[in-house]
């Protein structure tokens, strides 16, 4: 994890009231869970303790990362390995105060490991109302369809999130790979969650270019954009973007680690942020790439956008291009402005 300067910007960062809306479950376990999971069910002794398990996560490549992806998936095998993990992966978001979190989960991904896709739902809504109690921190889940099964499966996924709808499943996002499975092959899937009151967002413009987000917005009627950081080669999206307020899910250091920008002095963030777009910031998979959402904001504002304002835009973006209720809104704008109030002088 990245160690902050004690300024008083980064501890104002620090203690604000976050909303994330890109992160998935299965990239944003903590080592400790981790660790206690492969104790249990063994199978990889070279790994001791909590360092010897950080070194595992340090990728050489992007195939390396895939693998070892895959590898920590194995260890997940009976339903409290989930309630344990989202459990503790939701302390920490609080640690960091994210007050909300709308998480995709991909279920499916475990079917090799013997568990179904309803069992393992269960057990990651019992940790979200168990967190939601101990800690207050509330969480949503959308239910991630992964395009490399195809536009059948697809639409099979669908009717299985919707009988989890009012337990706390709000929607469905769109992972896998863009080049080989455009948005189009999947307007079935996005239609039948419509019709289930499921909300719809999909992961576009991260591997492929900007014709894969005119797909999610056009075919699929994507309520927001996962990445989205290919937009910045044609205007045209650009306007189209703006016009409509299509909220991009905007995740910096998963961009970095996997390759899609060089730095984030060359993020086109900082061209969305001018052109007027709803710039949200989330981890995507923060365990995975060693980032968290107080990581994030901090690097947007020293290395980015240094601007109190612009910090502010963005924060409170991520409320209003959440999928809570306006109540919901209401309540986390109100606790957002008055944590504003002691914001460091310079911005007032």
């Amino acid at each position: 994890m990245t160690s902050h300067h004690h300024t008083p910007w980064n501890d104002f960062i620090k203690g604000m009231p976050k909303v994330e809306l890109h992160l998935h479950l299965e990239g944003a376990f903590t080592f400790p869970t981790l660790h206690q999971l492969i104790q249990k069910y063994g199978g990889a002794p070279e790994i001791r303790t909590i360092q010897d398990l950080r070194h595992r996560f340090a990728y050489s490549d992007f195939p390396h990362f895939i693998e070892t992806w895959k590898w920590k998936n194995q260890f997940f095998r009976a339903p409290e390995d989930f309630e344990l993990s989202v459990y503790e992966t939701l302390r920490d978001l609080h640690s960091q105060n994210v007050a909300y979190v709308e998480a995709f989960y991909s279920p499916w991904d475990f079917e090799g490991n013997g568990i179904s896709m309803q069992s393992i739902t269960h057990a990651v809504l019992r940790a979200k109302r168990k967190a939601h109690d101990d800690f207050g921190i509330q969480c949503a889940l959308i239910a991630d369809i992964n395009r490399d099964f195809g536009p059948e499966r697809g639409a099979e996924r669908v009717d299985e999130v919707a009988g989890f709808r009012g337990q706390g499943v709000i929607g469905i996002g769109l992972g896998g790979s863009e080049h080989q499975y455009p948005a189009e092959l999947f307007v079935e899937a996005f239609a039948k969650a419509k019709q289930f009151g499921l909300h719809r967002v999909a992961h576009a413009g991260e591997a492929a270019g900007a014709g894969s987000i005119w797909g999610a917005v056009r075919a699929l009627e994507a309520e927001r954009i996962g990445h989205g950081t290919r937009a910045i080669d044609d205007p045209m999206l650009i306007d189209e973007l703006r016009t409509r307020r299509i909220p991009l899910e905007v995740c910096l250091t998963s961009n970095i680690c996997t390759g899609v920008v060089r730095s984030l002095e060359s993020h086109p963030v900082k061209d969305f942020l001018h052109a007027g777009l709803v710039v949200t910031i989330n981890t995507d998979d923060p365990t995975m790439f060693g980032c968290t959402l107080t990581d994030e904001y901090i690097a947007l504002f020293e290395r980015v956008a240094a601007s109190p304002e612009l910090l502010r835009t963005v924060g409170a973006n991520a409320i209003d291009s959440s999928f809570l209720d306006e109540r919901g809104k209401r309540e986390l704008h109100e606790q957002f402005d008055r944590y504003w109030k002691r914001a460091p002088h310079d911005a007032r």
